[in-house]
């Protein structure tokens, strides 16, 4: 079980007007869409889903290759470029989450482990494992364990969800925020005081998680019409949720299936 992480110092201002303006518009596109509750249920579908995989009491000794399965098909930033080798492997992917979940050692040497598991020359893979890494840790104990993929925060490009809340961050080379579970710790703390002082008080790291897919979706939407990748990547602009949806790994058919399959486990 992971002990409480201590915030840093937080070195950058997060700015609460955009805070505001993005969880009023994140707020306002749920409306129609089952409200807030709707989305919150999917994010406690998937830490299910994780927890059923990854208990906190008895250990598994080993994941079956359905299980390793399911839990990459939930993480969107990293199953497309994963899925090819775990499927040829799954007992390394097994044992490399097994490892990062319930060895002893820091949790970011374990994250480093968990990458090590993967091709040492190809550097998209190590990187799509890190993202994989980082929502086991996070989704299983959501409140315990900042959410620390890359869309949230990558220092090597010093871009993602969190440069948004940051005023006048487009002229910026350079932010000093590191990656560390302490930073990214010291991020979502925050949030969650924005959040309380909004009137919010359950759910508040799943909260925090959309907020910040909110402001990564809104960032791609304004720049996907120079990059058509972007677009193959993560679909349709019409619908300001689809791009949350997908970077959560929360899609309903998804989500249903993975409930459906992690009802069978132990």
């Amino acid at each position: 079980m992971e002990r409480g992480i201590e915030p840093a110092r937080l070195a950058i201002r997060l700015e609460p007007r955009i805070a505001a303006h993005k969880l009023d518009g994140l707020l306002e596109d749920m409306k129609d869409r089952g409200g807030v509750e709707t989305y919150l249920e999917a994010l406690r579908g998937k830490q299910r889903v994780f927890l059923a995989a990854l208990p906190e009491a008895a250990p598994p000794a080993h994941l079956d290759a359905g299980v390793v399965t399911v839990l990459l098909d939930c993480v969107f930033p990293a199953r497309r470029r994963l899925a090819e080798g775990v499927s040829r492997d799954p007992g390394t992917a097994s044992r490399a989450l097994l490892e990062l979940v319930y060895a002893k050692a820091p949790l970011m040497d374990r994250m480093q482990a968990f990458c090590d598991a993967f091709p040492a020359a190809d550097r998209k893979l190590r990187r799509c494992a890190w993202d994989w890494a980082a929502e086991v840790l996070h989704f299983r104990r959501p409140e315990a364990v900042p959410l620390m993929t890359r869309w949230v925060w990558d220092t090597g490009t010093m871009s993602g969800a969190v440069r948004q809340f940051v005023a006048g961050s487009e002229d910026l080379d350079h932010l000093p925020l590191g990656a560390t579970p302490e930073d990214l710790e010291a991020v979502r703390a925050w949030f969650v005081e924005h959040l309380t002082a909004s009137g919010f008080y359950r759910d508040l790291p799943l909260i925090t998680d959309l907020i910040l897919a909110r402001g990564y979706a809104d960032y791609v939407r304004s720049v996907s019409g120079g990059l058509g990748i972007l677009q193959g990547d993560f679909g349709a602009r019409q619908d300001p949720m689809e791009l949350v949806v997908k970077l959560l790994g929360i899609d309903q058919r998804r989500g249903e299936r993975h409930a459906a399959a992690s009802r069978t486990w132990h």
